[in-house]
């Protein structure tokens, strides 16, 4: 029978019990038996708790901070509460201790026996465990405001003034916030969702009646959900998945009457002996749990169940994507409903536009899930269990078929692997058929570099299984030249299924390789990875070690001197030391231009250095203008070799000229430098201590082998393009003279911010001083050196002699001038770039 016929419902079931099977049972004895292999779980840890449980504790320390910082206002809020409560007493007719005795005693006792009736014994001993632990943390918490809590904090959380002022935290209401939070989500049952209510009445009149502070009250039912949130993520907690019973009914409600239901789970021995090779390659890829369905009328049929508990690990990795990813807008679905109903959306899309695809033949709700049966896929294999000799170049042409349709209609896939793709065989045409699944990343209306990373999943897909050759071929029958010149710039890891990337992994292509092809057909093409990652964990390493590097300079001098001197300072040396940090721009351009290979234009070789300075917000120092660079010229056509050997050259250039720069100014200021207005021992031991370090490192093989490994690839880069540079001296000499205005620029901005200051320090002693907050800055992997370059420099100005505050200033408005006032300059420049579509 064809898979996608309409099936039939009808016939009950009857109870069967074996090993790892669960036999389903219906009111009628003699009614058939629904046979399910499974693998329930029973507790789960749910992702969401954690997540509550961060934000409980989130929420600890911004009550905290409200009651030392803004304790005016939290005051005035419960001073505004407390001129209601003669009337709301009136208004009452239980006394405030009949309120206590009803949270204290009533409520935990409903629980108990709401849980004992449902007979859940160990649910009970977590709440009770729970609640002491929630009374706990409350004795603990006033212990330690007590013995090291701030005036603030002290006074937020304290009732009664002079002799007769307590700290006042309930702890009763803790270990009942506790107690409910363990006994289950609030909209689960009636019992959880009155006791939460009859509990934040509670709250609200002690509050009014002046038993606890409004502060007081928030931290305690954070501290009761702390303990409870904390247990319930520990030991996990019951599911509420539909198994069985449940997901059987289910299924029913969806339409169909089934006759076996085996779990597509490669873990489960008895599982696999059941399952053909379609149903395991969905179990790897689709989300959810999937089974292989078998209806009393012999349908073949795959049901996909998604799990509320699961729900809130698909949101935050699809929100983290958006988040990350450059024109990715990730589908981040906020119910599960939603997630069901838009992924059936992305599939019957595909299908209509004539994308071979499952086709979604109903859905259904089953306590915690989502039940979506869908038509399976007949006579066809994953990809991934084909042998590679038997694809042939007929079924990739038909894969790139589908996915062109596909695109056609505005769709695009995003999780193109070996599993997703299924391959058949029509015998009436001969010839091979292709089905796609998994569309749960699917979109509607898609955008152009949704499509373009659909095609780099496929080619580098492809690859491992074919060869890079073939794979490469295929998409150049599919595609024009500028079709696979879009996406070449896709080919990075970051776009790719982990599948994908471990068939990589495991064989012995990757990327790099695929691109070499790609260029042996287009040598014009560009082919470097294009930028799509906003951020990675090393620029929120960075970022995070920039910021505390900032507040550990900031808070290291006094505030009020620093703005003090600000105040003394000469604006006009200010202008100056501006104009010498905006003259650092046309420096670098100038260097760059005389290195390119090609002609550059004035204009976007110094925008490009202007927008290095807004790239600086996120790399470490030289690395931006380093990236954009290179990026400029192989934008420009310049090969990525030939491009990385210009960049290198600059930044080599650039080296060799501040050296010899210095020895030359040594020289020409004679003794009356650094090394007799410093501390020359300092500087003597340091330069010494170095230089045993290094040589004693170079001793070691591994090290030395290393130290080889870094600096062979860059004068091999290096070397020929400056044979060719050293063949036309008027090149040479305009790339001196810009590196050279880049120093001196930078070393004038730096002296001239020194004479705002009314401090004058000889020309050699200014120089060695930017020197070695450079270096530090380099070498630390901050943003623009943050904190690194600000502790060099304000530590060297201390040894020469300037007061500490003054030093400071100097530093802070230097940095200033030379690093955050560039950074709008930088952001415009890079939008305008990108617009040209020059980066």
């Amino acid at each position: 029978m064809p898979a996608d016929a309409p099936p039939t419902t009808g016939g009950d079931t009857a109870p069967d019990d074996q090993a790892g099977t669960t036999a389903v049972s219906a009111p009628a004895a003699s009614a058939p038996t629904v046979t399910v292999i499974d693998t329930p779980e029973i507790r789960v840890h749910r992702v969401a708790d954690l997540i509550s449980l961060l934000g409980v504790a989130l929420g600890i320390v911004i009550v905290l901070l409200l009651g030392a910082y803004a304790r005016g206002t939290t005051d005035g809020i419960t001073a505004d509460v407390h001129g209601i409560s003669g009337i709301l007493q009136r208004l009452l007719i239980a006394p405030v201790n009949l309120f206590s005795g009803i949270v204290t005693l009533i409520l935990p006792a409903a629980v108990v026996i709401d849980l004992a009736v449902r007979r859940e014994p160990r649910r009970i001993l977590e709440a009770l465990t729970a609640a002491a632990v929630g009374f706990g943390f409350t004795l603990v918490t006033v212990f330690l405001v007590h013995h090291f809590g701030s005036t603030g904090v002290e006074g937020s959380l304290t009732i009664g003034v002079g002799a007769h002022a307590t700290v006042a935290l309930p702890a009763y209401i803790a270990g009942v916030a506790a107690l409910l939070t363990v006994a289950g989500r609030r909209g689960t049952r009636r019992t959880l969702m009155l006791s939460w209510n009859v509990m934040w009445l509670a709250i609200a009149v002690a509050v009014i009646s002046s038993i606890v502070t409004l502060p007081a009250a928030l931290l305690t039912v954070l501290l009761g959900r702390l303990a409870g949130l904390g247990i319930r993520y520990a030991l996990g907690s019951t599911t509420d998945r539909a198994y069985g019973d449940a997901l059987v009914d289910g299924i029913k409600r969806a339409g169909f009457s089934p006759k076996r239901l085996v779990r597509a789970d490669p873990s489960s021995s008895q599982a696999t002996q059941e399952l053909d090779e379609v149903s395991t390659a969905l179990g790897r890829t689709r989300h959810g749990r999937v089974y292989s369905l078998l209806t009393k009328e012999n349908y073949h049929l795959i049901v996909v169940t998604l799990d509320a508990d699961q729900h809130a690990v698909g949101f935050l990795t699809k929100l983290w994507q958006s988040a990350r990813l450059r024109g990715i807008d990730a589908r981040a679905d906020v119910s599960l409903r939603h997630s069901a109903e838009a992924t059936a959306l992305v599939s019957h899309a595909a299908r209509g536009a004539g994308v071979r695809t499952a086709r979604v033949l109903g859905m259904a709700q089953a306590r915690d899930s989502m039940i979506v049966v869908y038509q399976r896929p007949l006579a066809a294999r994953p990809l991934a269990d084909i042998d590679p000799a038997e694809v042939t170049d007929a079924a990739v042409d038909a894969i790139w078929d589908q996915v062109m349709k596909s695109h056609d209609a505005g769709i695009s896939h995003r999780s193109l692997s070996a599993d997703t793709v299924l391959v058949g065989h029509d015998e009436l045409v001969g010839l091979p058929t292709v089905w796609l699944t998994s569309w749960e990343l699917g979109e509607v209306a898609t955008t152009e570099l949704a499509k373009r990373i659909d095609c780099a999943q496929l080619v580098a897909m492809l690859a491992p299984i074919i060869g890079a050759e073939r794979a490469v071929a295929s998409a150049f029958r599919a595609l024009d030249d500028a079709g696979v010149e879009a996406f070449a710039p896709m080919l990075q890891s970051i776009v790719l299924p982990r599948a994908t990337r471990h068939a990589m992994r495991a064989s012995e292509i990757n990327l790099g390789v695929v691109r070499k092809e790609i260029v042996e057909r287009l040598p014009d093409a560009d082919v470097e990875p294009e930028k799509i990652a906003r951020f990675g964990p090393r620029t929120v390493f960075t970022l995070a070690a920039g910021i505390i590097a900032a507040l550990v300079v900031f808070a290291s001098f006094n505030t009020e001197n620093v703005l003090n001197a600000l105040r003394d300072s000469n604006p006009w040396w200010l202008l100056a030391a501006l104009a010498w940090a905006l003259a650092t721009f046309a420096g670098a351009a100038v260097a760059l231009m005389a290195f390119s290979p090609i002609r550059l234009p004035w204009n976007r070789a110094l925008l490009a250095q202007v927008a290095a300075a807004y790239i600086a917000l996120a790399a470490p120092a030289g690395v931006g203008p380093a990236a954009l660079n290179m990026r400029l010229l192989t934008r420009r056509k310049v090969p990525a070799p030939l491009a990385v050997a210009t960049v290198a050259l600059v930044q080599v250039s650039a080296v060799v000229v501040t050296v010899v720069g210095l020895i030359v100014l040594s020289l020409i200021t004679g003794s009356e430098g650094t090394l007799a207005a410093l501390p020359s021992s300092s500087v003597l031991v340091g330069v010494i201590v170095t230089a045993v370090v290094v040589a004693i490192a170079m001793i070691v093989p591994r090290v030395r082998t290393w130290a080889l490994g870094r600096l062979r690839p860059l004068v091999r880069q290096t070397w020929p393009r400056l044979a060719q540079v050293l063949s036309q001296p008027w090149r040479l000499a305009l790339g001196i003279g810009g590196n050279l205005l880049l120093t001196v620029a930078y070393v004038g901005a730096f002296d001239s911010t020194l004479r705002a200051f009314g401090q004058h320090m000889p020309l050699i002693d200014v120089t060695v001083l930017f020197l070695l907050g450079n270096a530090v800055g380099a070498i630390v992997p901050t943003p623009g050196g943050l904190g690194a370059v600000e502790g060099a420099l304000t530590a060297g100005l201390i040894s020469a002699g300037l007061p500490k505050e003054i030093a400071a200033s100097v530093v802070v408005l230097y940095r200033l001038i030379s690093y955050w006032a560039r950074i709008p300059m930088g952001y415009v420049a890079m939008r305008f770039l990108q617009r040209k579509g020059e980066l």
